[in-house]
């Protein structure tokens, strides 16, 4: 249970425990123990009952004050343990004996007893170890993580940066290098795109019936984009009507 309030008896041989409100509001109450950790349970003893405080009913709990003199100053319980073979007697003997010189402490500061043939305390010594471990020490860099350019150590695979161009004029160079890898990559597929169409139309001449097919189908478009308003028609479609003739031409040369 909380323990709120304690405290010995006058007599030095109980030890009382109580709990008490507004600390705790439940199992109010007060336990009594021997010097010994005994629970003193014994109702000729305790005078009073736990139930009637419960829950919240007790407020405080407090030894009665003893004047001087009520309770004798008895010994401690138990005595103090005697080594082997020495009788009743010989505390008595000891007392009677003369008392050997008091002991002087030496001047100065304290020395503790490890530290004492050596000359220097734990803390210095510790400090001597730790400065003596880092003499002579430096940082260790493995071989291979760094690179050497112009005098400067570099981290692997870090371009050497030049000194006299500005970070704008790195900035212009590295925006021109991207425009000229795009515009190479946008001629590069227009080319392939052209031998494409150009194996193709290869591929359609060497097959006559294919290729008459194919043209036929645009004559038959061409026809189709006559019908309609020579104003509504994009640069596709008026590119398809002027190619009519090489149509023509084509199919007559086909002769299929």
């Amino acid at each position: 249970q909380c323990a709120v309030g304690y405290g010995w008896s006058p007599s030095s041989r109980f030890f009382m425990v109580s709990t008490t409100t507004p600390r705790m509001n439940v199992d109010n109450g007060v336990r009594l123990y021997k010097y010994n950790g005994l629970e003193i349970c014994d109702k000729s003893i305790i005078s009073w009952d736990n139930e009637d405080f419960k829950p919240n009913q007790l407020l405080a709990a407090e030894f009665v004050p003893a004047s001087t003199g009520v309770y004798p100053d008895r010994p401690q319980t138990p005595p103090p343990r005697r080594p082997d073979g020495e009788s009743a007697s010989a505390p008595a003997a000891a007392a009677s004996a003369p008392a050997s010189a008091a002991y002087v402490p030496p001047v100065g500061r304290y020395v503790p007893p490890s530290a004492r043939k050596s000359g220097m305390s734990l803390a210095d010594r510790m400090r001597k170890e730790r400065e003596g471990s880092t003499v002579g020490a430096t940082k260790v860099i493995p071989k291979g993580l760094v690179s050497v350019a112009n005098g400067k150590r570099l981290p692997v695979g870090m371009a050497p940066a030049d000194d006299k161009k500005s970070k704008s004029a790195i900035k212009r160079e590295r925006a021109k290098l991207a425009k000229q890898k795009a515009e190479l990559a946008e001629k590069e597929e227009k080319e392939r795109q052209e031998r494409e169409e150009k194996e193709k139309l290869e591929a359609a001449r060497n097959d006559p019936v294919k290729r008459t097919k194919k043209l036929k189908k645009i004559l038959k478009q061409i026809d189709g984009l006559k019908e309609k308003d020579a104003s509504t028609l994009n640069d596709d479609q008026k590119a398809k009507l002027a190619m009519e003739e090489d149509v023509l031409k084509e199919l007559a040369e086909l002769n299929v």
